[in-house]
């Protein structure tokens, strides 16, 4: 009994990193859009205020893709340690019994 609830536990962990990753999947989501904003007004509106405004953007927009990568890679680490934990454990992931 002991044990399903561990596994239980280890799922559950799992599935709120799995949330987590979703979220950063925004992040980087958000970051394209911020930097496509960025090309279309430096693209197709003229003068310094334009440039500096789609700059600012085409900048936001590398700061939140990059921020989503680094976010990535804590999660991909993290959902890995679940993993092993999950293998110790004795479970196959997504099945208890």
């Amino acid at each position: 009994m002991e044990s399903n609830d561990e596994i239980k536990l280890l799922l559950m962990e799992e599935q709120t990193l799995l949330s987590r990753e979703r979220t950063m999947h925004s992040y980087m989501q958000t970051g394209l859009a911020f930097t496509s904003v960025g090309l279309f007004i430096m693209k197709f509106l003229s003068g310094l205020l334009y440039f500096c405004a789609g700059l600012v953007f085409i900048v936001l927009g590398v700061l939140l893709i990059a921020e989503s990568a680094r976010r990535y890679a804590h999660f991909r680490k993290a959902i890995r340690k679940i993993r092993e934990k999950e293998t110790k454990v004795g479970s196959d992931i997504g099945i208890i019994r």
